[in-house]
């Protein structure tokens, strides 16, 4: 017979071995690219996405100066910069030139013009009336201009109106324009774009660049850079090195201006956060892979194992006849490459196909799939081929061939110790960092090499320290079951016990798989839990909407009485919330205000109940509830002035809606001559409302002096004014210098109740019941206020923050007459919370943007991780069950001599079959005992910080719980104990049919 022929005829009697072999290369390269595709195509779709999410100026980043008189050259110097830094990494930017407010008038309305000269308006707005000014003609000298469809509104303007500026400059206006989307980042979040207003100033008026010079006003050019939302991994990451570089740059070009060179904007901190997030996908990643591969490698080696004992006696003729070892090894790796490939294409093939279905938008790179398939196949070569290498070469060996010598058991036991301290130098600087992840000099996130091996490592050191532990367990138990006098389960511990060696990479395998399971579900559960917690508190609410454009109130607020979400399906909260940043002395920090009362209800899950109890007292004293079902408020006012003083008052009621957002009505005018009158109101219809105070102002009365209005009295729905409100307020003292004022209700109400974060009140060195003030930038109030509470976080704002009640917030504002902050968000609780951000995106009639806490939580970038992990460990479990499989082919035919043996001395085939089930359960049963135990102890000491460094922003006071996802890992263990057991079963019943035949000798095997 020749070799090849040869060759053949072994291969072809081996061919079970052979198809486990290859169904083990198949798992490796099928689960081993999918897992490594999907966790490169997660991070490079999750910061696409993070990307294209980003709002306003958390989107963008702007540098501004003063326009240079050499605006040419400072524009060139500028553009080199940029061009050079930030265009090859993935950005893009944009040059616009705006005015600060130009006092202008157009018709009766007198207001303070911000003219723009930006080219590329047009590309990110819709003209909804006339032209563009460069498509445009004016009549005579006057500059075409396309004003802010909301500020023209405001203004009384349209097409063809005309505006007269300081300055003799005269602009027609030839088109209105509104943002297709006030949220693109280019826009930068300027609230004049949304509003029409903003600052004293309303627009902008588009113009040509050359308008913005001859007006008497400061002109700012602006360079806003925003990154490509299909921007790379690696582009991503030296954007947001450079992007601090940037302004150093530009102040060293020569013409760029002297001073006042300023950059602002999120998109360093946006990318910063998603990179972060990214790092932690990488962090771990080599978990779900290293397990696939150390299970799947130690299954190869079971099966080599069973493939050299099944030929050893074909080994020995072989070598025996001049084969040489080298030939016998390569006709061995030969074999394993004709199934091997194949298997490993379709894995590849297969894995390519469902990751494409599975996640349709990522970009694949096909050389992972090939990489991994080769490394598949090597592996099963190398492994396979060079146990057949160790087996020809010497052919011979004690027992079954299981037993090894000394020199190879201490040559084990060294290996053993060496993970040992590996696996402990990489849990040392795990423990030492908090985290695989670690913050370099630059600010990036970087992985650490060592540590982030520690899960797996830990892992393998404790399942060979729990295998080494198995001689001495089985040499006890066996002591303990032959006090018994029966074979069962004497036999099988006695087997287990003296054999422990033939069970060994099987118990080994399906140890590291419930281990891998259990590591699973520990960092499942504990990131599941931290990630809850860190979507509360960076949303806020279940649904939060915010409201672009917003500053201070100025106007009536039609949203402060109505409910534009309230009555959409699901909704049961709905509260108003102002946020905005605050100074203490020269300290920056934030300040959220929302309703005390129900506070835990509007945000849920943020532990706010305490906090809510600490300002309810300021909330009921936030101003004086009207009676419920009002209709009407009358308002007795009297006026004192000088004889023939000019014009008229104008009384506005400023309410407080429920939630605490206030508002003024306009309630008339009573002439000056007249000495006063009575003014009235319609109240809204709304729950809850309370009077906040009055206000007076002139209306055209040039030149008055002295004019004092009183508030004699208040009356609701005709009725005589009350005791309660009758002359509750102070006069006022209104003149041409001072034209409005305000009149609050009277009494000392005390400092302002906040509750503060953790770490400012380290900062500021405060506790409960100590004074601190604070000025807000909007409206600028200057806020006496004591601390009533401390907090870890403040939702939406963490640790560095302030928290007040709404309406006390207001109450204090215009007791002190300063801008009154105005609210910008709602806080939605729903019970479908994914639904109603839907609805209220469909539904456009408020201006707006809904996020949810699935919103803003870390599963876009770690979900895809997650999963992989537990695919990891299901393929760890499947190896398991080929290693048992092996493991039960293995004892058939090296004990084949023993059932003979034990049937010649009358133990009848029952019973065989009863000891070597309970020999394979007792196996199995041990090694997921010790598994579990296993896998336990390493998430306790890594799957809690795994799961907390994979949170990016979360606050430093949330801390992972040690829990665990406890379906998948019941549904992993009851499917492998089920399926194991019916392995176990069938090599019972093998032993039993075997048993049972009549005359066996042992030469039949």
């Amino acid at each position: 017979m020749g070799a090849a022929r040869t060759a053949f005829a072994r291969a072809n009697a081996r061919i079970g071995v052979l198809a486990g072999i290859a169904a083990v290369v198949l798992l490796l390269s099928g689960l081993g690219s999918a897992v490594i595709e999907s966790l490169a195509g997660s991070a490079a779709s999750g910061l696409r996405d993070g990307v294209a999410a980003a709002a306003g100026s958390s989107g963008a980043t702007r540098w501004q100066i003063r326009l240079a008189s050499d605006a040419e050259a400072q524009s060139d110097e500028a553009a080199a910069v940029l061009d050079r830094m930030i265009v090859p990494h993935g950005a893009a930017w944009e040059r616009s030139v705006q005015t600060m407010p130009v006092a202008a008038t157009a018709g009766d309305a007198t207001f303070g013009a911000v003219l723009t000269a930006d080219p590329a308006v047009p590309g990110r707005a819709e003209l909804v009336e006339g032209d563009w000014p460069a498509d445009a003609a004016t009549s005579g000298d006057a500059v075409p201009t396309a004003v802010n469809a909301a500020a023209a509104e405001a203004l009384g303007l349209e097409t063809g109106s005309t505006v007269a500026l300081d300055g003799g400059i005269e602009l027609e206006v030839v088109g209105l324009w509104q943002p297709e989307d006030v949220l693109d980042p280019r826009w930068f979040g300027e609230p004049i774009v949304s509003t029409g207003s903003a600052a004293g100033g309303s627009g902008p008026f588009l113009v040509d660049e050359p308008a913005t010079v001859g007006v008497p006003a400061a002109a700012i050019v602006r360079w806003t850079a925003t990154a490509d939302p299909a921007i790379a991994v690696d582009e991503a990451a030296a954007l947001r090195a450079v992007l601090p570089d940037v302004e150093p740059a530009l102040r060293d070009q020569p013409d760029m201006g002297a001073s006042g060179l300023s950059a602002s904007g999120g998109l360093g901190g946006t990318l910063t956060r998603l990179l972060a997030g990214i790092g932690a996908v990488r962090a771990l990643a080599p978990v779900p892979v290293l397990l696939l591969a150390i299970t799947g490698f130690a299954t190869l080696w079971r099966l080599a194992a069973l493939l050299g004992a099944a030929r050893r006696s074909e080994t020995v003729l072989l070598r025996a006849r001049g084969a040489s070892a080298t030939r016998l090894a390569r006709d061995t790796a030969l074999e394993v490459l004709a199934v091997g490939v194949p298997a490993a294409a379709i894995g590849g093939a297969a894995a390519a196909l469902v990751v494409g279905l599975v996640r349709p938008g990522d970009a694949r790179e096909p050389a992972i799939t090939w990489l991994v398939a080769a490394i598949a196949v090597a592996a099963a070569v190398v492994l396979v081929a060079g146990r057949a290498f160790v087996d020809a070469a010497r052919p011979v060996h004690r027992g079954a061939g299981d037993e090894v010598g000394r020199a190879p058991r201490t040559a084990i036991a060294g290996g053993v110790l060496l993970v040992v301290v590996v696996a402990a130098l990489s849990l040392w600087q795990f423990s030492l960092y908090g985290s695989p992840l670690v913050t370099s000099a630059s600010g990036s996130v970087d992985v650490d090499p060592i540590a982030v091996l520690a899960p797996v490592l830990v892992l393998f050191a404790l399942a060979l320290v729990a295998l080494g532990l198995s001689r001495p367990i089985g040499t006890v138990l066996e002591r303990v079951a032959a006090a018994g006098p029966a074979l069962v389960p004497a036999l099988p511990m006695r087997q287990l016990a003296r054999r422990s060696s033939l069970f060994a990479s099987a118990s080994l395998v399906a140890m590291l798989a419930i281990g891998g399971l259990t590591l699973a579900a520990a960092f499942a559960g504990a990131w599941q839990s931290v990630d809850a917690k860190a979507a509360a508190l960076a949303n806020g609410a279940e649904v939060r909407v915010a409201l672009p454009g917003r500053d201070t109130v100025q106007a009536p607020d039609p949203l402060a009485f109505a409910d534009p979400f309230g009555e959409l399906p699901g909704v049961t909260v709905d509260a108003p919330v102002f946020r905005g940043e605050v100074r203490l002395g020269s300290d920056p920090a934030t300040l959220v205000a929302a309703p005390a009362t129900g506070l835990d209800g509007a945000a849920p899950g943020t532990g706010l109940a305490a906090a809510s109890a600490a300002l309810a007292e300021s909330a009921a004293g936030a101003g004086v509830p009207l009676p419920e079902g009002a209709a009407t408020l009358e308002v007795e006012v009297g006026v004192r002035a000088p004889a023939g003083t000019p014009g008229e008052v104008a009384v506005n009621v400023w309410l407080l809606s429920e939630g605490g957002a206030a508002s003024p009505v306009q309630a008339g005018e009573v002439a000056i001559a007249d000495g006063g009158g009575t003014v009235e109101i319609e109240l809204p219809d709304a729950a809850g409302i309370r009077l906040l105070g009055l206000q007076a102002a002139l209306v055209d009365a040039p030149g008055a002096r002295e004019v004092r209005v009183s508030f004699d009295g208040l009356g609701v729905d005709g009725e005589a004014p009350s005791t309660a409100l009758a002359g509750a307020f102070d006069a006022v003292e209104l003149s041409a210098t001072t034209p409005t004022a305000r009149a609050a209700l009277p009494g000392d109400r005390g400092r302002l109740p906040v509750v503060i974060g953790a770490a400012l009140a380290a900062r500021v060195n405060a506790e409960v019941g100590d004074p601190l003030d604070f000025r807000t930038i909007v409206g600028g109030v200057e806020v006496e206020a004591v601390v009533a509470g401390v907090v870890p976080d403040v939702p939406t704002a963490g640790s560095t923050s302030l928290l007040a009640d709404l309406g006390a917030l207001e109450r204090v504002a215009f007791d002190a007459g300063s801008g009154v902050p105005q609210f910008g968000e709602r806080w939605l609780a729903a019970s479908d919370p994914g639904r109603t951000a839907e609805q209220i995106g469909r539904d456009q009639s408020v201006a707006s943007v809904a996020t949810t806490r699935g919103d803003v939580s870390s599963a876009a970038l770690i979900g895809p991780a997650v999963a992989a992990l537990w695919t990891g460990a299901a393929g760890a479990l499947l190896f398991a069950l080929i290693a048992l499989v092996a493991l039960t082919s293995a004892l058939s035919t090296s004990r084949f001599g023993e059932v003979v043996v034990l049937r010649v001395l009358g133990v009848a085939p029952r019973v065989q079959a009863r000891a070597r089930f309970s020999e394979l359960a007792a196996t199995v049963g041990g090694a997921i005992v010790l598994g579990a135990v296993v896998g336990a102890v390493t998430a306790w000491f890594t799957a809690r910080e795994l799961a907390r460094a994979t949170i990016a922003d979360a606050p430093s006071s949330l801390h992972a719980p040690f829990a665990l996802d406890w379906w998948p890992w019941l549904a992993g263990t009851v499917g492998f104990m089920l399926l194991a057991a019916l392995a176990a079963g069938l090599a019972a019943r093998g032993v039993r049919r075997t048993a049972s035949q009549p005359g066996l000798r042992e030469e039949e095997r």
